[in-house]
């Protein structure tokens, strides 16, 4: 019985899989391209006319991170433009299997601009003469996966619950107070300021248990974001 439940599952949550890629595919060849090739290029282009190769890295992480978030963005805005949400909890049927292959598909999203981030700083650093290490790029990689991770796991149950334009705007109303408050706090105490640059050389010096952690705290939001995204979704009429 549980064989066949779960059996059940995995074939919905490829259902939803599949239909999340036609989606993406649906706007055409370069839509897809602008995802494998802005990135690249732009770092490329920044190591030409002389950037650090930090600064290169951390290009390349924000440019995958911000592009790939849009996709999920997207795949609602899809949803809502072209009438094609009536098609939820039909396809595959339970709003649970929905919700989870949504994530999966986003999951495997992450993985692919790791790969690319990682393709895009060893590129740069052939340019600038600089190699980098394979562990190093493995570094940006992951650090660009899990952070994009946690960003679509913060950002799902915003997208539930509001059409995605709203939800862009509490989301950048959302960053932009919390990263005024560090800031101010920064500003006002320097005692916190200083303690936020000895964690980042921290972080730096054990990038192994840095990352590590960061996984426990993505795989803690996944699970905290599917519960809310469940009961909010759960709640609508289709």
């Amino acid at each position: 019985m549980n064989t066949t439940a779960n059996a059940d599952a995995m074939t919905a949550i490829l259902r939803q899989i599949s239909l999340d890629w036609n989606r993406t595919i649906s706007y055409g060849r370069s839509y897809i391209a602008i995802f494998f090739a802005y990135v690249p290029g732009f770092t490329c282009l920044m190591a030409a006319t002389g950037s650090t190769l930090d600064s290169v890295a951390g290009a390349a992480i924000g440019g995958a991170a911000s592009g790939f978030l849009m996709l999920n963005i997207t795949l609602f805005s899809y949803e809502q433009m072209n009438n094609h949400h009536w098609m939820n909890g039909i396809v595959p049927i339970n709003r649970n299997h929905q919700i989870l292959g949504r994530f999966a598909f986003l999951i495997v999203c992450d993985l692919v601009a790791g790969l690319e981030v990682a393709v895009s700083i060893a590129c740069a650093g052939i340019i600038m003469h600089e190699p980098v290490k394979v562990t190093d790029a493995i570094g940006f990689a992951a650090m660009t996966v899990l952070t994009l991770v946690l960003l679509n796991a913060i950002v799902q149950p915003f997208l539930y619950r509001f059409s995605p334009y709203r939800a862009m705007a509490a989301i950048i109303l959302s960053i932009g107070v919390i990263g005024g408050t560090v800031i101010g706090l920064c500003k006002a105490l320097p005692e916190l300021e200083k303690t936020v640059k000895q964690l980042a050389e921290a972080i730096s010096r054990h990038q192994a248990i840095a990352l590590a952690a960061f996984l426990i705290i993505d795989v803690l939001a996944l699970a905290f974001s599917r519960k809310i995204s469940l009961h909010i979704y759960g709640s609508k009429d289709i």
